[in-house]
């Protein structure tokens, strides 16, 4: 370990080759998508056997990531391996970058990855060997100088977070909670129109029943799932115009506005839906589809990724009508147990149909640098005061968006 102890606090240098970081463990580094190759089964066999599911951080995804989306901030996945049962087994996927800045301070903390479409951070670690992966990449960031590990956008009450907590509390690391939010949830025995009138007022029932039948009197409506039969190049052409003749494509936010973007989203859906990890839902009028629906499946659940709709027939909200509708298509898949919505908190149209929760945390670890303590507890100051801020933020820009979707 020589070479880490030796490298500055703030160097952006990148390894490809592995570094020794115990007598039985040891870190890869990756920096490309090329790189993550070589390893690619040994990712997808740890993500099938990690206590909570990221489909972000699968291979193919993660390889897709880091050909289309690191822009100015370059990443590196930490590979973290162990002996088990006499065998170098891989019990950790830790992607992470450096940022030179952290709340107005010149310091360049560690941060578990996040890009522009990220909805989730959590890192992938083998059950079983939760706590070891967990302590062993903390003890990795040590060695390299870190003055201070971030673990955004992780489910607060998964396997991970509950191993971390453990982790943390038993080597007296200083952290803090800098984060915690709430979005929409699906999980539940009953099927589509059971669980909607258990959980949404029978009046507003009525009322997107109401839209539905008037939507339907317009030409022949139909919902569908496509599953074996699935063109996916045809699907993905009409969900990237479908998303661009709306609102994101007037501001030139939609991926078919953005190469990179497009390029990672078709790069992970044809990924996923190769592996069978793919769902795809939508409503169709005429033939055209109307709102559609992209979605991952991984951990035993789906992650309902993006949605697309037709805004001329914004009146009869489609979008909405999707996300009931698709209630029942999510019950009768064996693959899925559950779905995340992966929306903002407090999102104006999921919360009012999906009726669980599922809490999103964000910690700050506290590392061996001298410096690092006192980072911790001006984290959990600023962060209060920013999440202020940001709260102010969301309230207006929904405001603004209705108003926008209106006009």
């Amino acid at each position: 370990m020589s070479e880490l102890k030796r490298r500055p606090l703030f160097s952006d240098t990148l390894h490809r080759s592995p570094v020794k970081a115990s007598g039985d463990a040891d870190v890869t580094l990756l920096d490309s998508a090329e790189a993550v190759a070589p390893y690619a089964a040994a990712l997808d066999e740890l993500a099938a056997n990690a206590t909570d599911g990221n489909p972000l951080f699968e291979a193919a995804t993660l390889a897709a990531a880091l050909a289309h989306l690191q822009a100015g901030s370059p990443a590196t996945v930490a590979l973290i391996w162990s002996n088990l049962g006499g065998k170098r087994t891989l019990i950790g996927a830790f992607p992470y970058r450096a940022r030179r800045f952290y709340l107005g301070l010149p310091v360049s903390i560690w941060t578990i990855w996040t890009h522009i479409h990220s909805f989730l951070a959590t890192p992938l670690v083998r059950t079983g060997s939760e706590k070891e992966a967990i302590q062993r990449f903390l003890s990795f960031a040590d060695r390299a100088g870190a003055p201070l590990v971030r673990f955004p956008l992780f489910q607060a009450d998964g396997a991970f977070g509950a191993a971390l907590t453990e982790v943390l509390a038993e080597r007296g690391r200083p952290f803090a909670e800098t984060g915690r939010h709430e979005r929409a949830f699906l999980k539940s025995d009953l099927d589509g129109e059971a669980y909607l009138a258990a959980h949404m007022r029978k009046k507003k029932r009525k009322e997107y029943n109401r839209l539905w039948n008037r939507l339907a009197e317009t030409g022949d409506l139909k919902f569908e799932t496509p599953g074996a039969e699935l063109d996916l190049g045809t699907w993905l052409e009409s969900f990237l115009e479908l998303e661009r003749s709306g609102w994101k494509g007037k501001r030139g936010t939609a991926l078919a506005e953005r190469q990179n973007e497009r390029d990672f989203f078709e790069t992970m859906c044809r990924d996923a839906h190769a592996a069978n990890k793919f769902h795809a839902a939508q409503i169709v009028l005429d033939g055209k589809p109307l709102a559609m629906l992209a979605s991952f499946i991984a951990g035993g659940g789906a992650f309902s990724f993006k949605i697309a709709y037709g805004e001329d027939f914004a009146r009869y909200s489609p979008g909405a009508l999707l996300m009931m509708k698709v209630i029942g298509a999510f019950h009768d898949d064996p693959r899925i147990g559950w779905a995340d919505s992966c929306a903002v908190p407090n999102h104006p149209m999921i919360d009012h149909i999906w009726a669980e929760r599922r809490a999103i945390s964000e910690f700050d670890v506290a590392t061996s640098h001298p410096l690092s303590p006192s980072l911790v507890a001006y984290s959990s100051r600023m962060t209060r005061v920013a999440e202020k801020g940001w709260a102010l933020a969301r309230t207006l820009y929904h405001r603004l968006r209705k108003e926008v979707e209106r006009d």
